[in-house]
C-alpha cells in the first residue's frame, strides 16, 4: 500500500510531488484520475481530464482513465493509481457514501496500490474530514464527518498557512498532518515521510508539535 498526499498547491509547487507520484507507479498501467471533488461552476470534469493530461504527460503519464461516476468503477489491479483531485471534500465524501468506492479502495491498497490524493483527495483519507469546514461549503448537508481513516487516526489539512489556519486549528482536538501547498506525505508502511517541503505533525491530544522531514 502507498498513499501520497498533496497540500493542493498549483503545478509549478507540486513538481516534487508529482516527480515522485510518477516514480511509485507503473507507467505501462493506466491511472483511474476521479475528478468528482470540482463543482461543475467552478471548472467541469472534462477540463479537470484536459488539465490531468496536460499536467501528467510531462511526468509520463501517458494512461489515465477518467471516471466520474464511483457506482460503476471496478477497481483493480490494472491501475497503476489512483487520483483522487481536489475541489469540495463534503461533496467528494458525499459521492463515495453512495457507492461501494470506499470497500473497494481498501482492498486495493491491501492489495499493493497507489493512492495520490489532493486537496480535497487528501483531506477524506483523514479520520475526520472536519478540517475542510474552514475552507469548503457543506452545500450537501453531511452531519457525519467522518472520513476515510487511511492514516492512524490522523487528519489531514491542505493549503497550511499557520496566519490563516492556526487559530481555527486551535479549536480541534485532532492528530493533524498540516500539508503546505508545496508539502507532500508519503507512506512507505507505516513510516510518514514529507516529499517536496517538510509539513507540520500537531497532535493536540499530546501536546506534541514536529517537522515532519523529506525522504
Amino acid at each position: 500500500m502507498a498513499i501520497i498526499l498533496s497540500g493542493g498547491g498549483d503545478p509549478a509547487a507540486v513538481v516534487a510531488i508529482d516527480r515522485y507520484f510518477a516514480s511509485s507507479i507503473d507507467l505501462g498501467k493506466p491511472v483511474l484520475y476521479i475528478p468528482i471533488a470540482m463543482e461543475p461552476d467552478v471548472y467541469s470534469y472534462e477540463e479537470c481530464y484536459a488539465w490531468f493530461r496536460r499536467t501528467y504527460t510531462a511526468y509520463g503519464i501517458a494512461h489515465v482513465e477518467l471516471c466520474t461516476d464511483l457506482s460503476s468503477v471496478h477497481l483493480d489491479s490494472r491501475y497503476s493509481a489512483v487520483f483522487v483531485g481536489g475541489g469540495n471534500t463534503f461533496k467528494l465524501l458525499h459521492e463515495i457514501r453512495q457507492s461501494n468506492f470506499a470497500e473497494q479502495l481498501r482492498a486495493y491498497l491491501k492489495a499493493g496500490g497507489v493512492l495520490y490524493g489532493g486537496s480535497a483527495g487528501a483531506i477524506i483519507c483523514g479520520r475526520t474530514i472536519e478540517t475542510a469546514l474552514c475552507a469548503d461549503c457543506n452545500r450537501v448537508g453531511i452531519e457525519d464527518f467522518s472520513g476515510l481513516d487511511l492514516l492512524d487516526g490522523w487528519d489531514v489539512l491542505c493549503h497550511y498557512d499557520p496566519s490563516v489556519h492556526d487559530s481555527f486549528i486551535a479549536e480541534l482536538h485532532r492528530k493533524l498532518y498540516l500539508l503546505h501547498e508545496e508539502s507532500g506525505l508519503a507512506t512507505e508502511g507505516s513510516k510518514i515521510s514529507a516529499v517536496g517541503k517538510p509539513f507540520v505533525r500537531r497532535d493536540s491530544v499530546s501536546g506534541s508539535d514536529d517537522i515532519v522531514p523529506l525522504l
